[in-house]
């Protein structure tokens, strides 16, 4: 019935790469939304370089080959 099993309570399905890639900017919004979890953060991403999907692609695609 909950998430902490799939995403060690980390995060709400976000993905790492999301708020961490190259050139992401990330801005907390306040006051965060009444739905929105107490201990997660409500933010919004701009000026990626790359989307974090092709990040992902990338990152998983290397981790195969080195397995």
């Amino acid at each position: 019935e909950t998430d902490l099993i799939l995403t060690f309570n980390i995060s709400m399905h976000r993905s790492w790469w999301m708020e961490n890639g190259p050139g992401c900017m990330v801005t907390s919004v306040t006051p965060a939304p009444d739905w929105a979890p107490e201990d997660h953060r409500y933010i919004t991403v701009s000026g990626c370089f790359l989307e974090y999907q092709y990040i992902e692609v990338a990152h998983s695609s290397l981790q195969i080959i080195l397995a």
